[in-house]
């Protein structure tokens, strides 16, 4: 033992080999461990010298061959995890291929709105904006199944999109539905020509084409730039009616669409049904030979009725006008349970907030004002009431609105 002490800081080649060397294991095995460990508890099971002489040449491992041993070890190590790390790689990117190869059906994005997502449609029937949408409608040539070109629209595609929302409205509307089927064999609008101005929904596509079912011809324009469903636009000029309209016009095209509908080749027509007035001017101002040949103006809003009042007064007005606006029905059902519920539409859309705790100012506490403020009431709004008339403003304090 003296002797290995002295041979501590020696090689492994200067190593004296010992006088004798130990019996072999008795013990069969059925196969030889891989590892160190497996190997050193074998060897303590064969002979306790084997083990001595082990434990000996650890204790002549020099510090400075231990320093070189470790780096290696250490490259060992970063070797397998890089090992590892593309491995893993490798098989990231065998799945990716394999994902890639599973078949996509491209299709419409969802709606998340109700039907009246149409307005902001163009992702409807197509799926994505193409380079054809971009280009103005005038410059477009387009043309229906039937082959009708006398309309102007967004995209004629859009027609069956169009159509499941009006077959939806529809339903809602069972008067006119009613009246379709009472009338449409008489035919008591035949003859008639009716150039119209309002805002071109879905639910003002089945007056529409009430008309036409009940003998009349009618051509159309939007009274908004903004309230367009060019669906239903698209929906309109497929079933045969020269429409002339799209989402987003500017105020040239929004003339130019009423122009298209009045100077018609052939075709002049003797009814107006109006929204804010602008077709009656615009009639009247260039076209006033034909405006004293019409039957009849139809106008249903506050602008329009106040244009009238002023040509009548004026005594111009030689077309007999029926005053919608003013009628039972508009007052008492459109402007007040129509009108809430658009008004909290239109806000939610463009302002996308939450409006519990806002404060809202309402101009007017008229019909329209009742309606919205009831609307805005049950959000948990703020409500403020600005108010001229001394009977309204009355019904609002007593509402328990704060008058301004």
């Amino acid at each position: 033992m003296a002797k290995e002490k002295n041979h501590t800081g020696d090689s492994w080649e200067d190593l004296a080999l010992p006088e004798y060397f130990p019996e072999p294991c008795t013990e069969e095995r059925a196969e030889e461990e891989d590892t160190e460990e497996a190997a050193k508890d074998s060897a303590v099971k064969c002979s306790p010298t084997l083990l001595r002489m082990l434990k000996a040449a650890e204790s002549r491992w020099t510090p400075r061959d231990r320093d070189k041993a470790e780096p290696s070890e250490l490259g060992r190590k970063v070797s397998e995890a890089e090992a590892l790390k593309t491995n893993m790689q490798i098989q990231l990117n065998d799945q990716q291929e394999e994902f890639n190869k599973l078949p996509t059906k491209a299709g419409p994005r969802p709606l998340s709105h109700s039907v009246s997502q149409l307005s902001a449609d163009s992702f409807s029937s197509v799926g994505s904006v193409s380079s054809e949408d971009e280009s103005p409608p005038q410059k477009k040539s387009q043309k229906t199944s039937k082959g009708l070109t006398d309309f102007c629209v967004k995209n004629i595609k859009q027609a069956a999109f169009g159509r499941k929302g009006i077959d939806i409205a529809q339903q809602e509307m069972p008067a006119l539905m009613i009246l379709r089927k009472r009338a449409g064999g008489e035919k008591p609008l035949a003859g008639a020509k009716v150039v119209g101005c309002t805002h071109i929904t879905a639910q003002t596509a089945v007056l529409i084409e009430t008309l036409t079912a009940l003998g009349a011809q009618c051509r159309w324009a939007a009274c908004n730039i903004f309230s367009t469903q060019n669906a239903v636009a698209a929906a309109l000029a497929e079933g045969g009616i020269s429409v002339f309209a799209w989402k987003g016009e500017s105020e040239d095209d929004f003339l130019w669409c009423i122009d298209r509908c009045v100077a018609a080749d052939a075709w002049e027509p003797n009814l107006i049904l109006d929204d804010g007035g602008d077709l009656t001017q615009w009639i009247y101002k260039k076209y006033p030979s034909l405006f004293k040949k019409l039957k009849g103006i139809v106008e249903e809003s506050v602008t329009g009725i106040y244009r009238l009042y002023q040509l009548s007064k004026a005594g111009k007005l030689c077309v007999p006008a029926m005053n919608v606006n003013d009628s039972v029905t508009k007052q008492k059902f459109d402007n007040i349970y129509c009108c809430k519920e658009s008004i909290l539409d239109g806000l939610k859309r463009t302002t996308d907030v939450m409006f519990g705790g806002k404060q809202v100012v309402v101009c007017g506490y008229g019909e329209v004002g009742k309606g919205c403020c009831a609307a805005l009431k049950g959000l948990g709004a703020i409500i403020y009431v600005t108010e001229v008339d001394p009977i309204c403003a009355l019904q609002a304090w007593y509402e328990k609105r704060k008058l301004l």
